[in-house]
């Protein structure tokens, strides 16, 4: 018997989760506090809080060691010359310009407006304080936001940055102990080589906590349409199409409009060249699973030269999520309006930042985008609990995404290969 694919183990468990909640809130008339209903809504709600928390514990190890470990490893920049230095490039570009398309997208549509009630059974559901307050979210105006968030990025004390969980400064500290690290590799490869394994052993607690997902997602999805019913789905749809708007924006706009630029060829050309990755990455939502698909097609059937696929592909695959931050910088919007929340260009800005760094720490795998929502959460003191109303169309759009992040990788090899192609040996074997 063929094996299930954890991708459709998810879409099974989200899909079962939202059936079931819907029929028990029919059933009980939306009155959960008496009888059978009260057992199963605590059953629900506690299953739902462990999956919760098992995303929350994942936060500050996945950012220190996943970012320290991106820079620490770009060392090999120095060996490989301008291919390198051009592949980090054109990453930083697509994906900062994937955050801004999805801001655009999200402040147009603004799928977290809902009826105040709403708004309310949707927190109430989810375990949310009714009030959420932050510095990051509050008041200020939106200069004197981007001049403390730039100036506060620095911790006063590393341990407490920690402790606090306070995002932006464990990623400024990565990066600032990472660059120091690539100054003196000697002395410093003890201190990467504990990181590399504390990264490689979250990324597998990742693999791990995703092959459960697919149990707890069904109470996590499950416990907001028992109490909320088939009216949550409303939102969620108008915010699926928000994500998916942005997605097809950035993959058929955005990214053809930099080949064109830097190659001056025709970008449709490629993208129909890659209808097999592109396939094979949204059916199994990972991007991992989809590069030797990708490395083969790009090699084989556009000619791009192995030196470059062999090292921008994996790179992208590991840093390089355009899908995942764009997807992310939508959900946090989302959240924030549904909670009624407002936020502000300053605090816009700090998801600009966090969501394009988080992009960087996800792990190639599906549903791994949900660990580092949690960092863009809580860079504007949104709780990680309200992960849980986007759970319900989550599985869906990783697949697209993924095929976003896939495009994406594709088109920095295409381009880099074009730029390097006079410099490249074609003919000496990699």
């Amino acid at each position: 018997m063929k094996k299930i694919a954890l991708h459709w183990k998810i879409l099974i468990g989200i899909i079962s989760g939202l059936v079931v909640g819907i029929l028990l809130n029919v059933v009980s008339g939306g009155q959960l506090d008496h009888g059978i209903f009260y057992v199963l809504k605590l059953v629900f709600h506690y299953m739902g809080d462990i999956f919760v928390r098992l995303l929350k514990m994942m936060v500050v190890p996945l950012v220190f060691a996943s970012i320290y470990m991106a820079i620490v490893n770009l060392k090999s920049i120095k060996e490989i010359g301008k291919i390198g230095s051009k592949t980090i490039g054109y990453y930083l570009l697509t994906t900062a310009l994937a955050v801004g398309m999805g801001l655009i997208v999200v402040n147009l549509i603004q799928p977290g407006n809902v009826d105040g009630a709403l708004g309310d059974s949707l927190r109430e559901a989810m375990g949310i304080p009714e009030k959420v307050t932050n510095a990051s979210v509050g008041d200020k105006g939106s200069v004197e936001i981007i001049l403390d968030t730039l100036v506060g990025m620095i911790p006063k004390n590393p341990i407490e940055a920690f402790a606090t969980m306070n995002v932006l400064q464990i990623i400024f500290f990565s990066i600032f102990l990472a660059l120091i690290a690539i100054a003196i590799p000697k002395k410093s490869a003890p201190l990467s080589n504990v990181v590399e394994s504390i990264d490689a052993l979250i990324q597998k607690g990742v693999a791990v906590l995703m092959k459960v997902a697919p149990f707890f997602l069904f109470f996590v999805v499950g416990r907001m349409f028992m109490k909320v019913g088939v009216v949550a789905l409303l939102p969620l749809i108008k915010y699926a199409f928000t994500v998916l708007l942005g997605l097809s924006v950035h993959g058929f706009v955005t990214l053809p409009i930099l080949i064109w630029l830097f190659t001056r060829k025709n970008p449709y050309k490629l993208l129909s060249q890659m209808i097999t990755p592109l396939l094979t990455a949204w059916a199994t939502a990972s991007s991992a699973a989809t590069l030797p698909v990708t490395m083969k097609t790009l090699q084989d059937d556009v000619g791009v030269n192995p030196k470059v696929s062999n090292f921008v592909l994996p790179l992208g695959a590991t840093i390089n999520m355009d899908g995942t931050a764009l997807y992310e910088s939508v959900a946090v919007i989302f959240i924030a309006g549904i909670m009624g929340i407002e936020l502000t260009v300053g605090a816009q800005l700090i998801i600009f930042i966090t969501a394009s760094l988080a992009a960087m720490g996800a792990a190639a795998i599906p549903g791994a985008g949900l660990v580092t929502m949690g960092i863009v959460l809580s860079a504007v003191g949104l709780p990680l609990d309200a992960i849980g109303m986007i759970l319900a169309v989550d599985a869906l759009l990783d697949q697209f995404r993924t095929a976003i992040n896939v495009w994406g990788d594709a088109t920095a090899a295409y381009v880099i290969n074009q730029s390097e192609s006079k410099c490249l040996d074609m003919n000496k074997d990699v």
